[in-house]
């Protein structure tokens, strides 16, 4: 069953736009029946974007084109920059070890000949950067599948359970 989305606000983000906004129409002298006939929005919603309680995007951008208000301005705002939460330590090791991989298929340019997930452990472990395990295993086997899907890179061949991987060239 797929997760439900939860809805998300950002304290405070679309209240300072509102506010931008308003700021910027009260500056060129418009009032808010002047804005309402500006973008064709009822002055209700006009007065919901200025106080922050629009919950559309698209109302505010469609607003600011109204005021000539450019964008990078308009959401040039304070807010705090993470994730909402940690990622699991599981999810975190697997970045890691694809990072390392991803390492294997720029820098060293590994991928350009053909290669099966024992050849990337053992150049990994030459490099000292990981350390052989059955799960070791699943996890490079599930994230080359994944370059798989992305376009990255394509099996050129199977031989009985294992896959062989090479670059996609462009």
């Amino acid at each position: 069953m797929a997760k439900r989305t939860k809805i998300h606000k950002v304290i405070g983000a679309k209240e300072m736009i509102g506010n931008s906004l308003k700021e910027k129409r009260i500056s060129m002298g418009y009032s808010i029946a002047d804005a309402a006939d500006l973008t064709d929005f009822s002055k209700s919603t006009i007065i919901n974007i200025e106080k922050g309680i629009a919950t559309n995007l698209d109302y505010y951008i469609a607003y600011a084109q109204a005021l000539n208000f450019k964008l990078d301005q308009l959401f040039d705002i304070q807010v705090e920059y993470k994730p909402r939460f940690e990622l699991p330590e599981n999810k975190k090791n697997r970045i890691f070890l694809s990072r390392k991989i991803k390492v294997l298929f720029n820098e060293e340019d590994f991928f350009s000949n053909n290669v099966s997930v024992n050849d990337i452990i053992t150049r990994l472990e030459e490099k000292k950067e990981v350390k052989r395990s059955k799960k070791l295993s699943t996890d490079v086997s599930r994230i080359l599948l994944n370059w798989v899907e992305d376009g990255t890179i394509y099996i050129v061949e199977k031989i009985g359970r294992n896959n062989i991987y090479s670059k996609v060239e462009s």
